[in-house]
């Protein structure tokens, strides 16, 4: 015998998307009254961690074979949650702006069914740091984010450098291939903190020009001119 909650999941529809950085097509639900409470309840906390994990939990919950949201890079968590919203609420949003020439609010009017990563041409997760030694690296992940959240000290400069470290995947020679995994983190900075600047900047690059969510949105203020502003993350398009 099926149980009330049965009955009304078998009349709930589900959709596809394909996963940004896997090319993975799932399914996925709307989120349902429970979900919605999760993301009440860390709204109201009103910590930028309570927010993700809740984010977390309903992407678990509604999406088909995703069992460990943590792991997916940043840029996928957005684009499932996106889709989510758009499905369970409404395929538009209209967040409110503050015009930076004319102070004035603006209401603008998304579609979010339109909203996909960019990524920019350049963009390579293996990077040549010298003539001779390339970095492989990984995209952040939502797990890094929460952690970093969590371990970072303002008085320590240092600890900025978390999320590279955690990042690098493979640094290739021509001699061997060296798998990060199998070293210590502080061999990891250590490595890091002796570039010289050239190679650090090509390492920040890759994240600079790591694929994205982003939305050019024209509007027009009181005086007539039309402008363009770009938005982008969860935040700019739902606030």
């Amino acid at each position: 015998m099926n149980t009330l909650s049965d009955l009304l999941l078998s009349k709930t529809p589900k959709y596809k998307l394909t996963i940004p950085s896997s090319q993975k097509e799932v399914k996925y639900r709307p989120f349902l009254v429970k979900e919605e409470k999760i993301l009440l309840i860390a709204q109201e906390t009103g910590t930028h961690r309570d927010m993700l994990e809740a984010i977390e939990n309903v992407i678990e919950s509604c999406v088909d074979d995703i069992s460990d949201a943590s792991s997916l890079p940043i840029f996928d968590i957005e684009y499932i949650f996106l889709r989510l919203r758009a499905k369970s609420v409404s395929e538009t949003a209209s967040p409110i702006i503050v015009c930076p020439e004319t102070d004035e609010e603006i209401s603008l009017e998304i579609n979010l069914m339109e909203i996909e990563p960019t990524v920019d041409e350049k963009h390579k997760r293996t990077v040549e740091i010298d003539n001779d030694i390339k970095v492989t690296l990984n995209y952040p992940t939502l797990k890094m984010i929460k952690n970093k959240e969590d371990n970072i000290d303002y008085d320590d400069p240092e600890s900025f450098y978390d999320i590279i470290i955690n990042c690098i995947a493979k640094i290739e020679t021509p001699d061997e291939t060296i798998n990060v995994s199998t070293l210590p983190k502080s061999e990891i900075k250590d490595f890091i903190e002796n570039m010289n600047k050239n190679q650090f900047e090509k390492i920040l690059d890759f994240f600079i020009t790591s694929p994205r969510l982003q939305y050019q949105a024209k509007y027009t203020t009181s005086d007539g001119v039309e402008r363009e502003v770009t938005l982008h993350g969860i935040s700019d398009f739902l606030e």
